[in-house]
């Protein structure tokens, strides 16, 4: 009787921090980042890089205080910002973007400016059974608003404040990534040594027609995605690159080469 109390008790408390969405189940042996201990609602631009589960995150600072390759955060504001200024974006651009609270703790985000500076590194190669990607928030609002809400709507974090037309301030973008062929994604490349082993695309925004494998898609990444990465062996290096569908008149891109990483998990 003692041994049937003592299960039911534990049920109710798991049951119970379940219901104040307080609980998280760690994956064994899936680097988290969140041995990175942040403060709440924070970031860190490191200094020429970072170590995370034996894996080495490259990260270039700028003189100006922006960043390439890979920094570490645990924000997550899922809103709009009030001001255009670089601490306001920041909030944003910082931000991985869930439909929900953000469960996974600390992050990486990845600003893939370049071709050459996103990349991470390991001592052995080793096969990457998958990685989870999501948007940030940034790139998130000028996916889907454009410029702007358009219309007058309520605060998503503040029901109760005026309803107002909301920017994203995103540089250049003018509309939503919604018309057939739009697309943003994320390039993979792996390489064991200085051997490439393969690349594949990493889709967080993809309407028709945009991926000529899968013609029929349709969506914007809301919330983490699970990305098989075995397909490219086993490898030292990963590389990440971005591309979109929209451009300006120089053929730049106007969606921002912004995405957060975590769960990588390698193969044993």
């Amino acid at each position: 009787m003692k041994k049937i109390l003592i299960i039911i008790a534990l049920f109710m408390s798991l049951s119970s921090c379940v219901e104040k969405d307080e609980i998280l189940v760690p994956i064994p042996n899936d680097i988290t980042f969140n041995e990175l201990e942040l403060p709440s609602y924070t970031h860190k631009v490191p200094e020429g890089g970072f170590t995370s589960g034996g894996i080495r995150f490259n990260t270039k600072n700028h003189s100006d205080g922006s960043f390439s390759g890979f920094i570490y955060s645990n924000q997550n504001n899922r809103s709009f910002v009030w001001t255009n200024t670089k601490e306001a974006r920041d909030t944003n651009i910082l931000s991985v973007y869930t439909n929900y609270r953000n469960m996974t703790e600390v992050y990486a985000v990845a600003c893939a400016d370049n071709d050459t500076d996103t990349y991470f590194t390991i001592d052995t190669p080793t096969i990457i059974e998958h990685i989870l990607f999501a948007n940030n928030t940034y790139n998130f609002l000028a996916m889907y608003y454009g410029a702007n809400t358009g219309t007058a709507i309520a605060n998503p974090n503040i029901p109760s404040a005026p309803k107002a037309i909301w920017n994203t301030y995103a540089t250049g973008v003018t509309r939503k990534l919604n018309l057939d062929g739009d697309f943003y994604k994320v390039i993979v490349k792996g390489y064991n040594g200085n051997t490439p082993t393969g690349s594949l695309d990493v889709y967080l925004c993809c309407r028709k027609g945009a991926d000529l494998a899968h013609p029929t898609y349709n969506f914007l990444r809301t919330d983490w995605i699970s990305v098989d990465l075995s397909s490219l062996g086993p490898v030292t290096k990963l590389v990440f690159s971005t591309a979109s569908s929209y451009k300006d008149g120089n053929g730049k891109d106007l969606i921002s080469s912004y995405f957060c990483i975590d769960g990588i998990r390698l193969k044993k």
